[in-house]
């Protein structure tokens, strides 16, 4: 007979065990989404970093030395004028030196482009200024330098705030940018990427899964006697005592009829003093409700990886309706290797090598 229902089914505690013996017999998938991660990340860095990365960029750098003045117009004598970086910025592409640069390309060239490829840092010390050229070709960058360190000493006479300018580091050619390509670590993160989607995947599958796969469930879930899952040694001397004073019993697949009719077989030749008989599932034929409450007792066959909790629970709630008199259940076709390794029956490297699901270690 069904027990008192001290448990509730929406309410069944994690088995942290049960879920790492499921996943880890399929690592297969967390390398697969490792790689594919590495692949589509690092592979994608690769193409956009490496294979259709821009045009190379060659780079000259000018060394200044700036000799302010004194500011005239400060309370301390020993304060001096000078220009920040943004003024620097818009200074270097005024009409003069752009035209300057023109004649010694031979070409006209726009402010807008001047100003791409131009630019230049002003560190802690105001006095040391870095310029920089940056183009797709080492010559012309070469070039555009030269005509600052020319053009640079001269602009400064013209300005109060400067008493004069000096090259202090001339380039000798324009060197060619390197990319920073950081391939393996893009590589890296995209194989934990898809590792980490991979686990969230797994855990919410995990999650919404509530199919039987322990005969263990069966009771904490549902409250269910259950005599044990095929294959077990206990299973026998169960269903023996459980049985002793039933006659006329029914074998009830809760879903279906293939491993309902499999336990039939099983009980008729184990158990020929009895009765058994075989019914199709309750849900697909409801009608044979006056059958089952016609006979001694009744045994829900659940098969393993296949029968939701879900499902059963409904069935229970119609036997509780029709007040058919349940006498336990069994788990068949379970998964042998699993039921050996949870019950800490079988060593990890066995049960790691896999096995048909219901058939290995009969």
């Amino acid at each position: 007979m069904e027990e008192e229902r001290t448990w509730d089914f929406y309410r069944e505690p994690f088995d942290l065990k049960l879920f790492l013996l499921r996943m880890l017999r399929k690592w297969y998938v967390f390398v697969l989404s490792a790689l594919a991660g590495a692949l589509v990340l690092g592979g994608g860095y690769f193409l956009v970093k490496v294979v259709f990365a821009p045009a190379r960029e060659y780079q000259a750098d000018v060394i200044f030395y700036m000799e302010y003045a004194v500011d005239p117009d400060a309370s301390d004598s020993y304060a001096t004028d000078y220009f920040n970086e943004y003024t620097w910025n818009e200074w270097i592409v005024c009409d003069e030196i752009q035209g300057r640069i023109s004649r010694a390309l031979g070409y006209e060239i726009s402010e807008t482009e001047l100003a791409a490829y131009v630019s230049t840092t002003v560190p802690a010390d105001v006095r040391l200024q870095t310029l920089s050229v940056v183009t797709s070709d080492p010559e012309l960058s070469l070039a555009i330098a030269r005509c600052y360190e020319e053009w640079l000493p001269e602009f400064a006479e013209g300005q109060r705030e400067l008493d004069s300018v000096r090259v202090v580091d001339s380039p000798e050619q324009a060197y060619l940018i390197t990319a920073d390509v950081r391939t393996f670590r893009a590589t890296v993160l995209g194989a934990l990427i898809g590792l980490f989607l991979c686990c969230m995947t797994v855990w919410l599958s995990y999650l919404s899964d509530d199919r039987v796969y322990l005969p263990g469930q069966l009771k904490k879930r549902h409250g269910l006697k259950v005599f044990g899952a095929d294959g077990q040694a206990e299973l026998m001397e169960n269903v023996r005592y459980g049985t002793e004073k039933l006659e006329n019993i029914a074998l009830v697949g809760v879903s279906g009829s293939i491993g309902c009719m499999e336990a039939l077989a099983w009980f008729q030749s184990t158990f020929p003093q009895k009765r058994w008989e075989g019914v199709m599932g309750t849900l697909q034929f409801p009608e044979g409700a006056s059958k089952l409450r016609s006979v001694d007792g009744v045994i829900l066959v659940v098969e393993a990886g296949v029968d939701s909790g879900a499902v059963i629970e409904r069935v229970l709630s119609y036997y509780r309706q029709q007040e058919i008199s349940l006498a336990g259940a069994v788990l068949w076709n379970s998964d042998r290797r699993l039921l050996r390794r949870y019950y800490g029956t079988e060593s990890p490297r066995r049960f790691f090598r896999g096995g048909k699901k219901g058939r290995e270690g009969r």
